[in-house]
Parts: structure tokens; sequence; C-alpha cells
């Protein structure tokens, strides 16, 4: 025969088949249509004929079961509803029924055809729906049925009937059941059953495209159908045609649409869902599609999720009268919709995986049934092992209620006639699941014989073959027997149940009965019947497989009375048997050396006869080839244990079993095994170390003894088991040690003064301390799965909350530690100390540490908040006190600067007018002096002076003389006033900047010996005047270190030197002897007064809290360079030694009466060292001299500083040497009065010439030319003192222009020689000889005033300084001099930093301003050299 007709089954037969057919299965439940072929389901009127009420359908529904003929044999045709029906029946489980429009040949003809009728059909969107009872047969309704003749002009009515898309061969799915007496069931199609797969023939109730246009879109996000996109149009209409449920999620609201087969797993929400947002569609799993669909659009790929339960919401049908939750596996993929590289939707196809995860999980509770069931031996443990393992079933979905009775014969029932008992059968209650003890449900006896609830159903269930079932709905299960039930699974109470029979053969009584109730959460549908019938055959078979082993074990009694017969026979092999059993011993000895268990057979007296190996490594015994006897074993025991042993082999006289625990010593000569549970997954898993057991003294061992005795009950031996339990002693004790710390670990954390916390990675609180909920401000409430308490968004401010929240992103990302901190909601409350109360924000210190699981993955985090709510207010304050500090200082450097200011610049014109008067004074003296011929000139000059004074005729010269050399000495008293006064100012200016810690030490690279010859050059004229002799003596010790230059700050230095030299000229200048010398020594290691003349004054309080500059340990090489001034004046005494060194302290009263001063000269000498890391001392004796010392510590320059500092020296000497003569106005009048000597007389005030101003020299080092000074401008908005300057520059030669700010300043630059693009068209200056010039000013030099009105002068400095970047400025670099009263080295270094060459510091005399201009040209010109 050929193969493919081999494979052709029943379904390709009525597929082909142009005849209406169907299939009913007979078994294993009730009759049920599985299966319609295309023809019969092209006609709704045939399916509202078989699947109408049972009152008009039962005699077709007995026909096609075989149930209504009794008395004959049941006929293959029959004759309903003007229908010609055909019954045909397979292996006795299937009946295939078939339509026929003409009866056969062999009946007489039928005039009726069936197509007149077609027109009658009613269409499936209007059959009723079909109602189930538990044994009811539908009834025929006579309904017309159209014609399936190929000449009929009726077309199938496939928008009402819809054909079900084929499963695997071509065969088509399942549809939903509406046969008459249970609902249509499908079946799978499988190798062992005939190849048909059952349809679905529930008819719907409208169409689904009625549905979706009865939809209100207008009033949803997508608006009218008209107005839908394209693409939606086009993507649902793709959807409908498909037969997976597909649901749309489209736009912004991810609104819902889906297809007719995605709407079944929605049940009663259908149709609502349509048009609703994601979430309120499926707000129990909307925001996780939500979330999903979102990481799709930005990954641009789909996502396939894992499997996941739901449960679909049904409305009241065949199954129940009340809406129900059916339990659904769903496996579903989210595919997004794309338009425009925009993502607009997204599609979400389902694919249900109920029926196989079902089947799994119900072939999985069979299999583990039947393991158990096959290991009963009796009937009796074959109920518990049933009723027991029904119990542990997991999950108990499936079994919510279990009720199980075995069914034995009545005694009572049996001494009746069966006539009256009616049945003499009674079960008993052998377990329930699910029922409470007493509950009516379930008593412990029924008797068949009675009217109870269950015992009719029990009778029916004696004779049945197959479950029967049980439902609420139709009253067959009371509801009343329902109540107080603790049902296991959902919880639901069950809607119906089924009672199985449990029979071992068909043919034998009925042994057990089953009453099951079914999942409420799933239909009564073929797998479940499957389910239900696989059940019942694994506890028929397992039942059959018990009675056969009972059998087996009565036939194996009568075997053992067989075997008494033969006793006799058995002797004889008596000795074979002894022999084994001697065998046998040496086998146990020989397995027992491998038990990791020691064991030892002995006398009830201790004695040992027998022990193995384990036994001897346990113990510690060295062991022997004889008997061990007990004071030898006792000898191993700890001597505290030993009674341990005795008394319990005492109790083995009387008792059978005894177990002890004792210690046993440690030798160190034997070598005893390793605790078994050294390598247990347990201990290594908690982590404890068992590591040094072995080194341990001591070894616990756990005993047990068991006595066996003769029949007499005397003791025979004694076998005893050793087990070393050291290690479990060890995780014992270390388990409670661990239970301990972590209880005080808790107690700890309550009272713990900073709030601990536990949280889950979204911010859910876990656990926390009292502390934690008082910062917070919570109510303190017991945490568990249930509390939903997230603190950081509740009390952590807004604004802080997003750095909490990236700190935990961080955390999480990173597995480390993260710390914040953040204000909380909650305020901090206290009071300072003038009992203000504080209210502020309360700031914490917020900890976060991962914790991970046992897997590895951080899951939560734990921390701690530390209150830093006082140190954040603290540092509030400080911060406020240091602004009001620093604007403190700052005020107190602008009264400071104003008043060195406005006390300056009058000094400076004070001594600029006594130096002029002194000049003019001095050149009418060297008049007075000259030739004869000269003195009518002098006296007609001198006229007024004379008639003033009125002297007699004859004196008037020796008058003049004395007048004027009164007038030079008035002058000259006026400038050393104004010299004293100008100290006086510098020491209160810097006594008022150590008070304010404004004072600052600004080392730069000097040379010292050439700073202390220009404080020397300070004080030549007034020495000279009063007779002292001024020496300078350099020691070997300077010149053995072969220093030039040194880091220090020169102002500072020459300060304390001039306070010195001072006070020296002004007691020395009265004494016989006069002679001031200053000695320069230097060390590389720190004075002291064994290597000293003098006694250092110890070091001052304020000076040890500021810090001194540079502070110690920078890193460079320093030099102490030490000063000594020796003078021979009146010395000092050792009480007025005592009070040197103080602030506005003299040596004594008599001091400020004979020599004046303010008693701060020393007293800012010695805080000026101090700052410089150095000291001040004195050593004196009265009538011999003083002699003050002092030390400061330098540094070693770097080669880039010394080589700027030779370059300046080298050209500061080149200027000197320009000079012929010394920089003073008496020497510039000799200079005068040589060039009057022609005869002609200059009256004072007017204009003379003078020679050139430079005269040029070559220097001795850098062979540099004197610098050509032409031409200075003087900036001064000050006009007294921009006189001053003006006329001596113009009296010393120089050509001067003068601008009274900034803006004028550049004005001028502009109309100079030094300004690119200059005309020739500038205003007049004046030069040496008076004369006005039209031409360009020649520029040199600008002296430059700082503090100025509209414009100052740093600012105009920078801005010559950017002319010169722009090339607006020829010839250079333009040399500017600050000339300024502020005095402070921060402004002096300001004003080099803005383009300043030099500062020189009001006051000042001409010849220093001469010898300053002159050095700054030096270095002007030697860095243009250079470059």
């Amino acid at each position: 025969m050929h193969t493919s007709f081999l494979d052709t089954g029943i379904i390709d037969l009525l597929e082909a088949d142009p005849r209406p057919s169907f299939i009913v299965a007979l078994t294993p439940h009730p009759p049920t249509i599985v299966y319609t072929n295309p023809a019969f389901t092209s006609y709704a009127g045939l399916l509202d004929i078989v699947t109408a009420k049972k009152e008009n359908n039962a005699k077709l529904w007995e026909w096609i079961a075989g149930t209504g003929f009794a008395s004959g044999p049941m006929p293959s045709s029959l004759s309903h509803a003007s229908i010609y029906w055909t019954r045909s029946v397979v292996h006795d489980q299937m009946v295939v029924v078939g339509a026929n429009e003409q009866v056969p040949e062999s009946e007489p003809p039928r005039k009726v055809r069936l197509d007149v009728f077609a027109q009658g059909g009613r269409d499936r969107s209007t059959s009723p729906p079909m109602t189930t009872g538990s044994n009811d047969v539908s009834s025929i309704v006579a309904t017309p049925v159209p014609s399936w003749s190929s000449q009929s002009s009726l077309s199938p009515d496939l928008g009402a009937l819809r054909r079900a898309k084929s499963s695997p061969g071509g065969v088509p799915g399942p549809i939903h059941p509406m046969a008459g007496p249970e609902a249509v069931r499908p079946l799978s199609r499988s190798t062992s059953e005939p190849g048909w797969i059952l349809p679905d023939t529930m008819p719907e109730q409208r169409p689904f495209l009625e549905v979706i246009h009865c939809v209100d879109w207008a009033a949803t996000p997508l608006g009218p159908i008209k107005a839908w996109p394209a693409r939606l149009d086009q993507t649902f209409n793709q959807i409908l045609a498909d037969s997976r449920p597909i649901a749309i999620y489209w736009g912004p609201s991810y609104t819902t649409i889906y297809n007719e087969a995605f709407s079944k797993l929605c049940g009663s929400k259908h149709p609502q869902l349509l048009g609703m947002s994601v979430e309120a569609a499926w707000h129990e799993a909307g925001e996780r599609l939500k979330d999903s669909m979102r990481t799709i659009a930005q990954k641009h790929r789909s996502v396939d999720e894992d499997e996941w339960r739901f449960f679909v919401e049904r409305g009241s049908g065949p199954d129940s009268d009340s809406a129900w939750l059916e339990e659904t596996y769903l496996k579903w993929s989210i595919i997004p919709i794309w338009e425009n590289s925009q993502c607009v939707g997204f599609m979400h196809p389902v694919i249900d995986t109920t029926s196989m995860r079902l089947w799994e999980r119900r072939m999985k509770m069979l299999i583990d049934l039947g393991e158990v069931l096959v290991m009963a031996r009796d009937v009796k443990s074959y109920w518990q092992k049933t009723i027991g393992q029904l119990a542990s079933v997991e999950p108990r979905y499936d079994i919510p209620l279990a009720i199980l009775y075995n069914v034995e014969e009545d005694p009572d029932a049996m001494a009746l006639s069966p006539a009256q008992s009616g049945t003499t059968k009674i079960c008993r209650l052998a377990g329930a699941l699910g029922v409470p003890t007493g509950h009516p449900i379930a008593p412990d006896t029924i008797s068949l014989a009675g009217d109870t609830t269950f015992a009719s159903v029990f009778r029916e269930v004696l004779t049945a073959h197959h479950p029967i079932l049980l439902q609420t709905k139709d009253g067959s299960l009371p509801q009343h027997l329902l109540g107080d039930l603790d049902w296991r699974g959902f919880g639901d109470p069950c809607r119906a149940a089924v009672v199985l029979p449990i029979r071992p053969t068909k043919e034998e009584n009925v042994m057990g009965i089953l009453l099951l109730g079914l999942n409420p959460r799933r239909p009564l549908d073929n797998d479940y019947r499957q389910y239900i019938s696989l059940l019942s055959q694994k506890l028929t078979t397992s039942l059959a497989s018990i009675v056969l082993l009972e059998e087996e074990a009565r036939r194996g009694r009568n075997a053992a009375e067989q075997a008494a017969y033969d006793q006799a026979m058995l002797k004889e092999k008596l000795a074979v048997q002894t022999r084994e059993a001697n065998e046998s011993i040496q086998m146990f000895e020989a397995v027992a050396e491998f038990v990791p268990v020691g064991m030892c057979f002995g006398d009830t007296e201790g004695n040992i006869t027998f022990a193995n190996d384990t036994w001897y490594k346990i113990t510690g015994h060295p062991g022997g080839t004889g008997p061990i006897s007990n004071q030898g074993f006792l000898a191993c025991v700890i001597e505290e244990d030993r009674h341990i042993i005795i008394d319990e082999y005492e109790k083995l006289k009387t008792t059978r079993n005894v177990q002890f625990e004792f210690r046993v010593k440690r030798r160190s000569d034997i070598g005893i095994a390793a605790p078994l549970t050294r390598n247990s997954p347990s201990f290594e898993k908690a982590g404890l170390d068992l590591s040094s057991l072995e080194d341990m003294a001591e070894r616990h061992v756990l005993a047990a003894a068991k006595a066996e005795r003769t029949a007499d009950g005397s003791s025979l031996r004694v076998l005893t088991c050793l087990t070393d339990v050291t290690a479990h002693k060890q995780a014992t004790e270390e388990a409670v040690r661990r239970a301990q710390q972590a209880e005080n670990l808790k107690r700890m954390a309550e009272f713990a003064t900073v709030g601990m916390y536990d949280m889950d990675l979204e911010g859910r609180l876990l656990g926390a301390n009292n502390v934690f909920f008082e910062m917070c401000g919570l109510a303190k409430v017991e945490l568990g799965d249930d509390t939903d308490i997230k603190p950081w968004q509740k009390c952590v401010v807004e604004e802080d909350y997003s750095l909490l929240a990236r700190k935990m992103e961080r955390m999480a990302i990173e597995d480390k530690v993260q710390n914040a901190e953040v204000r909380l909601k909650t305020t901090w409350t206290a009071e300072d100390g003038a009992g203000h109360k504080v209210v502020v924000p309360r700031w914490v210190q917020a900890t976060l540490m991962p914790v991970r699981t046992s897997e590895g993955v951080i899951s939560s985090f734990t921390g701690c908040l530390s209150d830093v709510s006082l140190q954040k207010w603290q540092l509030e304050r400080e911060k406020q006190r240091k602004e009001e500090a620093i604007e403190s200082k700052r005020q107190q450097e602008n009264f400071i600067d104003m008043t060195s200011h406005e006390m300056r610049n009058p000094l400076s014109a004070i001594i600029h007018c006594a130096d002029a008067i002194t000049a003019t004074l001095t050149r009418v003296q060297e008049l007075v002096s000259d030739d004869a011929h000269l003195s009518s000139a002098i006296s007609d000059t001198m006229s007024d002076l004379i008639s003033v004074t009125k002297s007699p005729p004859g004196e008037p010269q020796t008058e003049v003389r004395e007048l004027v050399e009164n007038s030079i000495d008035s002058a000259e008293t006026i400038v050393g006033c104004a010299q004293h006064q100008k100290r006086i100012v510098d020491d209160i200016l810097t006594m008022s900047k150590l008070d304010s810690k404004l004072l600052a030490i600004t080392p730069i690279t000097v040379n010292p010996v050439q700073m202390v010859q220009e404080a020397l050059k300070m004080f030549e004229v007034e020495a000279r005047r009063v007779d002292i002799t001024l020496n300078m003596v350099v020691d070997e010790s300077y010149r053995d270190l072969s220093l030039r230059y040194l880091d220090f700050d020169p102002s500072r230095l020459k300060q304390v030197l001039i306070n010195l030299l001072t006070n020296a000229l002004k007691f020395t200048k009265t004494g016989p002897t006069r002679n001031v010398s200053v000695t320069i020594s230097a060390s590389q290691s720190r004075p002291t007064e064994a290597s000293s003349s003098v006694q250092f004054i110890p070091r001052s309080k304020e000076s040890e809290d500021e810090e001194c500059f540079p502070p110690p340990g920078h890193g460079r090489d320093s030099v102490f360079l030490m000063f000594e001034v020796k003078d021979t004046g009146q010395g000092l005494t050792e009480g007025e030694k005592k009070s040197l060194f103080q602030r506005f302290v003299q040596a004594s009263s008599r001091t400020h009466v004979k020599y004046g001063g303010s008693g701060l000269g020393l007293f800012i000498s010695r805080r000026l060292t101090e700052l410089q890391n150095g000291a001040i001392g004195v050593a004196s004796q009265p009538g011999v001299g003083s002699t003050f010392a002092f030390y400061i510590e330098a540094y070693m320059p770097s080669e880039s500083a010394i080589r700027d500092a030779e370059i300046a020296a080298a050209a500061a000497k080149a200027s000197v040497a320009g000079l012929r003569v010394a920089p003073t106005v008496n020497v510039r009048n000799k200079q005068r009065s040589a060039s009057s000597t022609s005869g002609s007389t200059t009256p004072l005030g007017a204009p003379r010439p003078s020679p050139s101003p430079v005269l040029a020299s070559p220097s001795s080092e850098l062979s540099l030319a004197a610098p050509q000074i032409r031409g200075i401008m003087v900036v001064e908005d000050n006009l007294i003192n921009q006189q001053i300057t003006r006329r001596g520059l113009v009296n010393m030669g120089f050509t001067v222009d003068v601008a009274n700010h900034g803006v004028e300043c550049l004005d001028k630059l502009r109309r100079t020689d030094r300004f690119v693009g200059s005309n020739h068209d500038g205003n007049a200056v004046v030069n040496g000889n008076g004369d006005k010039d039209k031409d360009v000013f020649p520029l040199s030099i600008i002296l430059m005033d700082i503090e100025m009105p509209i414009q100052d002068g740093l600012t105009c400095t920078r801005n010559i300084r950017e002319l010169e970047r722009q090339g607006k400025i020829t010839g250079g670099r333009l040399p500017i001099i600050a000339v300024s009263a502020n005095a402070r080295m921060e402004q002096i270094l300001e004003a080099k930093q803005a383009g300043c060459d030099d500062v020189l510091v009001k006051p000042y005399r001409m010849p220093e301003l001469l010898e300053k201009m002159r050095i700054v040209m030096g270095m002007v010109e030697g860095h243009a050299c250079g470059r």
C-alpha cells in the first residue's frame, strides 16, 4: 500500500467531504463535540441545531451517545429537524456524525429540501449562549438549515462564522465549545490518537468590526477613525487579518487598539480597553510596558520579554454565574513602529503559553505522585501517602481542596438484607486538605445507605467508571458546605469539584473516593479533563499495584507456613550459616575501618574488645594488639569527664541505649584525624574559620552506646560509636558569639548619636534607628514588607535631592562608598553664647555604602546620617567673621594709607623748601665771603635786611653774615625736624601695621654691604655737623662665606639700622669721644649669646603668634646676617637696659626731656627682627658706650635673581660714575658760583645758566655710557609739590614739563619726541635757561604720582605700557618712577606690577631724587643693552 495512503487520517477525509460533519468524543468525559469540518462551519443553522437547548435536541444527543435505544440495536441514521443524520462509531471512543440533504436509496424519498429554509437560518452573532449542566442532555430545535449542495445559490456566512486557522497538518484550530451536555473541548493531535484537533465552535456575540466602529474614537487621543494617520490605519488593518493576539499602543499617550484574538485575553474588560492609555488599560503592568517602550524607542530595537503570569477577568458564563479571574501565562514582545525616523507607536504581539505551563505543572505533580505511591506497601499506607503527596504539591493551585475516603463494608448494614439497606458500603475519612477539623463537608464516616449530602453522589460513583462533576451553579456542590474552608492555592472558593472513584481494576469494587476541588481560576476545559483523567488513572494503577503487593504478601505468608514445614531441613544448614555469620563479622570489621565514626565493642564494664582505626584517632589511645582495659581508655579522657563515662555505662545495665558527651586529651605523638566537618560546605558558607581546631588542647566527642542482650535480658556486649564534634562545638560557640555581637550592634545602633539606616536601591526604608527617624522628622513605625517609606523624597530639601540621587546612582555603578551633605526639611535649634536662640536648617552628612547579596548583586545600601548643623552654622559664622575681618583690615589699610599720604605730602614740601632756603642762603654766604668789589653789590642786594636789623654804621657785612648763618641753621633745623617727624610718622605707621597684623615681609635680592652703606650715607651730613666719626666694618666671617647677594627685606632691615643709628648719634654727640661703627657678619648657624657680645632679648608674645617670613624649613639655604651698632655714648645701667625694647618706654625719664623721641624705635626694631626670624640685644656700660646688635635670617637667591641684581647694580654704578660731583645742593651751588666768576651778578630767583646735567663717564664694569636725562615730566596733582619739584629740577639744569593728572600726562606724551607721529606744534616748555621752546618736548623720564583725580598714576602707567606694546612710543622703554606717600610694600609692589620701574617714597630730598633718576635710567638702558 502506498505510503501517502497510510498517512491519511480521518480529519483529512472529513476536510475533503462536502457534507457537513462533526466528531463527538464519548470518553474520558461526557459526549463533547471535538471537531467540525469546513462544510459544517459554513452554515450557522446547523450549529444552532446541534447546540440548542436540551429540551429541543435531547433525542438527537441520546441517539449520538447511544443511550436512547435500550430496546434494540442503535440505528445508524436519524431524521431530525428536517435533516437526515448518519452516525459512525470509531474505536468505541468517537462518533462521526454527518448531515445529509437526501435520504439513502433504501429509505423512502423525502420531499423537504433544506435550501428552502436558508433564509431562516440564524446568524452566529445572534445565537444565545449555551448553558451547561452536570448531566443534562440538550434537546433539538427544529431550525431551518441552509443547503450545502453545489446547486444552492446560498453562499456560506463567512462574516458571522469565521473559520479558525489550521494547526499542523492543515487541521483547523480550536473554536469555542458550545455542545449540548458539555462544552466543546479542543484536544491536541498526537501520534497515538487520530490526527485531528478540536476547532472552536463558539459563535461570536457580534462581529468584531462592529465593536470597533461602536467605540467613540473622537473622545480618545487618536480622534475619529477617518482622521487616523495612514501608518496607523495600515498597521491596524494588518493586525485585524492576523490570528495572533496583537495590540497597538499609538502616540505619546500610548492609546490601546487590538485585534479580535487579543480581545479574548482582555476578558470582561473588552471592549472598554479600546482607546484607553496603557497605564489605565493595564494598571497591573502598565508602567512596566511603558518603561519597556521608552527603552525600545531609545535603543531602536525590539524587546522580547520573559514569560509572566496574567489573570484575565472573565464574566459570567457556562462555568460560572459571576465574574472570575482566569490564570493565564503569556510571552510577549514589543516592536516599535517607525515613521520618518520617529517612533510613533508599538506593536504588542502575545503568545499564550498557558496550556504548556499547566501541562508541565500537572505532569510534574502526577510524576511525583507516582514516585511516592510506588513506595506504599499496603492500602492503609497508600491512603496516607496519597493525601500526604497531594498536600506537598507546589504550587497548590490545582488542588485547592481534597477529601479522601476509603470505602469499606459497613458491619451494621451487612446484617440487613440488600433490599433493606440498599448498599452495605461505608466511607471512612482517610485525609483532607483545606478542611478544618470537624467541618461538615468532610465527616469522619459517610454511610452510603443514608441520605446525607454526598451519600447519593458517592453511591453513583460506586457504579460509574468516570469522574462526576459537581458545580455550585446547578446546586450539585452546595454553597453552604463551602464556608469556613481553608482554601489552598489562590485562596478563592471553588466553583466546581470532581468525585473520582478509585478502583484497582474495572471489574473490582471501588476502594476509595477522592473529592477534588477544581482550580477556581481555570475553566474545566479539555486539558483539565485530561489531567483529571490521568490523575484517576495514576491513582487506579497505583492502587492496583498495592493490591497486587498485598496479594503477594499473603502468598508470602503462605510460603512462610510452608517454610515451617521444612525447618528440619534447615537445621542441617546451621553450621553453614554459622560460618557465614563469622564471615559477616569479618566483613563488618573490614568495613568499620573505612567508616568515619569511631566504633568499638566491649562489655558493660567498659573494657574494649574491638575498635576500629577511627576510634583510636578520636580518643588518642596509642593502640595495641590486645583488649583495652577500662582504665586504659579513661586515661585518654579529661579527668573532669571520666565520671560521665562510668555513670553512662552503669545505665546500660538497665537501659538499652545511652548517649553522652566527653572530652579527650590531645596527644602530640599521635596524629589525630581532622574533623569531618572541616570541609563542610555549611561551615565554609557561614565563614567559620576552623583551621585552628588541630591546635586545640582538647577535643569534644559525642558517644552513643547500645547494649546487645541475650534472650534472658542480660547484657551480651556493648556497641559504642564515637563522633568528633569539636568543629560543631566551635561552630555553635561562634554562632552564639555572632548572635551576641549582632545583638550588641543592634543596641549600639539604638543608642548611637548618628542616624543609621538600611534602604533598597529605590530609596525604600528597610530599617533605621530612632535617631534617624528623629532627624528626618518621621514617626517611628515598624518596618516590614508592606511598609513603603521613602525618607529621601519626603525629608530632603528639593534643591539637595538631586545631589543625593546622583550619589546613589554613582554608588550603584562604581560600588564605592559615597558621601553627601544635604539639608533636611527639619530644623536645628540651639543657643549661642549670648543666649540667643538659633534656628537653622538641619544639615546632615549622609554616607551611602553598597550592600551585596550572596550572589554579588548590589540590592541595597546602608549608611548613617551625621548631624553637621552645628559645624555648618559655625562655618557660616566664621565666614561672616572673616568677611568682617577682611573689611576691617581693608578699612585699616585705607586709614593708614590716607594718614601716611596726608602726613608725608606736607613733609615733602617742607623738606624741599628748607633745602631751597639752605641752598639760597649758602649761596649768599659764599657771595658775602667773596672779594671786596662784590661787597657793594651785596650790600645793595641785602639793603632790606640791613635796614631791618638796624646795625650801627661800619658793621653791615658782619651782621649780614651772622644773619645768613642763623638762617642756614634755622633751615637745617627745619630739615632735621622734618626728618625727625618723618621717622616718628614711620614708627607710628609701623606700629599700626604691627597691631593690625598688616605688616608684611617682602624679600628681594640685595647686596647687604651696599644696603649698610646706603644707611650710613643718610647720616653723613648729620654726623659731620656734630663731629661724629662714622665707619663700617665687614667681618671676616662674611667674607669667608663669599656672600654678595642675599634674599631679605631691605626696607625693614634699613628701618632697624636707621633706628639704631639715630639713637647712636643722639646719645654720642655730647660725649668727649664721638665714634659710631657698624659691623656686619654672617654665619650659617643661628647666633647665640656665646658667639656674640650682646645679650639677646627673648622673643615677644606677639611674635610667637605671628608667622615669620619666609617660614622656617621652606627648603632654601639660609644665612644669618649679624649687625652691630657700637657707639661711645654715655652708656646704660642695668636698670635702664631692662626698660628697653618696650612700647612707648625709654631708658629713663630724663631721656625724653634731654633727647626727645617717642620710645617706639627699639620696640619696632625688636618686632621687625623677630618677623625676619631673628632677634635683637644690647650690651652697655655706663660712661663707656653701648652696643646694639641684631640678626635676621636671609636666604641664598637663585641664579636668575643674582644676574638681575648684578645688572641693576652695574647700571646704578654707571649712573653714579657719571656724576662729577656729589649730589648735594651745596656742591651744585658751588658750581653756580664758579660759573658766576665772570663778573655778572644773578639775582635770587632768576634763571641762571648751568652746565649739562649729565657728564659722560665710562663705567668700570659694563662700560656703559652714563644715561642722558634730557627732559623730565612731573605728574603731580598737588600744586605745591608740583611747583617745588619743578623748581628744584629746573635749578639743577633739567628741562621740565608738568601734568596735573593721568589724562593730561597722556595728552602731553603725544607731543613729546618719544611718541610716534608727534607734530612740532606742541606746547611751550621751560628749559634750563628759562627760554620757551616751540619744538616737541625731549622726554627722558616721568615722575608719576599715584593718587590723582580724573586718572590715577597706576592707570596712566598701564596705558603708557600698552602704547609701548602697540609700538606708539619710540626709543625703547620709557622710564617711570612712582612718587607717592604710600609707603607699604604691597603698594610698592603694586606700582611695579603696573609698570613703574621704581618707587620713591615721600618725603624725599632732591639729591635722593637725582640719584634715583640716574639709577632707573641706568637700569633701563642696561636691560636694553642686555637684550
